[in-house]
């Protein structure tokens, strides 16, 4: 057992199925520096308002840094960051005095310089296993360090574990394209006298021969006269001299000849393998034989998982920005540290509400009856049926889902203090419809509140009404109107969706 760390905590850093999951995590540790990873500490350091924070994977004997902020370097606090995640019921850890914590006073890092004195840990946790810790620390101690600054630092740390998870997954589909073409390379020689494209070609003659999937592949006439030369103009011009070059060097150098090209007819990727078959009392090449295999699938297998992880890594970054942007709005509109904790952690809950349905669709769009339900129906204290909900159900595409979810939170929170939904006999009736369009249909959704407290339009604009009127910037052509009647606020909001929109959510 290392010094510094209890018995339990040592057995607990030792579980294999927590060392399977770090062994695939190996990857991460080896890059110089993630830049998303990077971005959350920086969020975590203001708003825990510390002189530092770091993401680390914590390992049986030491802590792999991640990800880093503050103008020091980052301190080991391995010990602490194992005790955090041996816990039990897996919360924040929070040290207000290390010096003054017999448990911690002899760690490095608390004793030593750089001093430190404060310390807040979140467990970060994938597949189930608490594997990392996202940490702020402080060279001064504090007084407190409360409930919604602790919960604020667990939400970050699961959009850690979810950052992390992304990665890995991402990852590991790209070893799968990559093992899938070394079987490809592998197998393919065990086909060189298959009918897969198999081909002979009679060096002395030049006459290429072979059977019809041969042929057809390249777009070839088997009842005409082929050769050499010909089938090699049946290539794509932007590959045909690297393949002739290819062919013709592994003649020289009495090698097997391979190489990936398209074919000019139909656009499709091949892969050609090919090796000299007999030769001349000389030793010179005189006839070889190959085949050609079919990997446009793999290509465009390949192509599709590039695609995928920019979108990841799009929405990402575009996620850390949205949190950073609402983090600053909240800070402008209050000064006293509880109402922001209260107001941010609320829309926090809302964009990870709409990440978590986004993971489970894989990112293909969020049904709006569950995006509804998410945000408005929690809000229904006194009776469910305060909310009634009226549209055939659609997919909203993930910017619209996004946006629309803070909306939603924001006239729910609101309706919850202050309108319908603040007394039993409040209502919220929310319908919406496809109205079609000339260039692109748009979804009109309507939120119209009755029976609560008479309303009267506020004397100025607060920050819940510019981030509903705000929530959809990034969708164009979108629009939020707001109405406040005396039987209670309305409001309007209208955007643009595809055809494919229309399907039902439930099909």
């Amino acid at each position: 057992m290392k010094p510094g760390i209890s018995e339990d905590t040592s057995e607990f850093l030792s579980g294999s199925s927590r060392r399977d999951v770090l062994s695939s995590l190996r990857v991460l540790e080896r890059r110089e520096r993630d830049e998303d990873l990077r971005e959350l500490t920086e969020l975590a350091m203001s708003l825990s308002e510390t002189d530092a924070a770091q993401i680390s994977l914590v390992n049986e004997e030491k802590s792999s840094m991640l990800a880093h902020a503050g103008r020091d370097r980052p301190v080991d606090i391995w010990a602490i960051e194992a005790s955090a995640l041996a816990a039990s019921d897996r919360s924040c850890l929070v040290v207000l005095n290390a010096a003054e914590d017999v448990r911690y006073s002899a760690v490095g890092a608390v004793a030593r310089k750089p001093n430190i004195r404060f310390i807040a840990v979140a467990p970060i946790c994938v597949s189930g296993e608490c594997i990392g810790a996202l940490s702020v620390l402080s060279r001064e101690p504090k007084t407190q360090f409360g409930s919604r600054l602790q919960a604020q630092l667990m939400h970050l740390a699961r959009l850690a574990g979810s950052i992390i998870t992304l990665k890995r997954e991402s990852r590991d589909r790209t070893d799968a394209m990559t093992k899938l073409h070394l079987d490809e390379d592998r197998n393919s020689m065990a086909l060189e006298v298959g009918n897969v494209g198999s081909w002979v070609w009679d060096l002395r003659t030049g006459r290429f021969s072979g059977n019809r999937k041969a042929y057809s592949m390249l777009g070839l006439d088997p009842e005409q006269p082929i050769s050499g030369e010909d089938v090699f103009r049946a290539m794509h011009p932007d590959d045909f001299p690297v393949m002739k070059s290819a062919f013709t060097r592994a003649l020289v150098n009495n090698q097997d000849y391979i190489g990936e090209f398209r074919a000019a007819a139909s656009g499709q990727w091949l892969l050609g393998r090919g090796r000299v078959f007999e030769r001349d009392a000389q030793g010179k090449p005189v006839v070889a034989v190959g085949v050609n295999i079919d990997i446009t699938d793999t290509k465009n297998a390949a192509e599709k998982t590039r695609l995928l992880l920019r979108e990841l890594n799009h929405r990402v970054k575009n996620t850390l920005a949205m949190l950073q942007s609402l983090a600053r709005q909240t800070l402008n509109r209050t000064s006293d540290p509880a109402e922001f904790m209260e107001a941010f952690s609320g829309r926090l809950r809302a964009i990870s509400e709409a990440h978590t349905l986004l993971s489970d669709r894989e990112w293909s769009g969020i049904s709006l009856v569950d995006l509804l339900a998410k945000q408005v129906e929690p809000y229904a204290i006194f009776s469910p049926q305060q909310i009634e909900l009226a549209g055939e159900d659609i997919v909203l595409p993930p910017d619209h889902a996004l946006g629309l979810g803070i909306a939603l939170h924001e006239l729910a929170t609101n309706a919850a203090r202050h309108g319908a939904l603040s007394i039993a006999t409040g209502h919220v009736r929310i319908t919406w419809q496809i109205e079609p369009g000339l260039d692109q249909s748009r979804v009109v959704i309507h939120w119209a509140e009755t029976g609560g407290p008479r309303v009267s339009p506020p004397e100025a604009r607060g920050l819940g009404e510019r981030l509903i009127e705000r929530s959809l910037d990034k969708v164009l052509s979108s629009s939020v109107r707001l109405s406040y009647l005396d039987t209670g606020l309305e409001a309007v909001i209208s955007m643009p969706v595809g055809d494919d929109s229309h399907i039902s959510a439930g099909g």
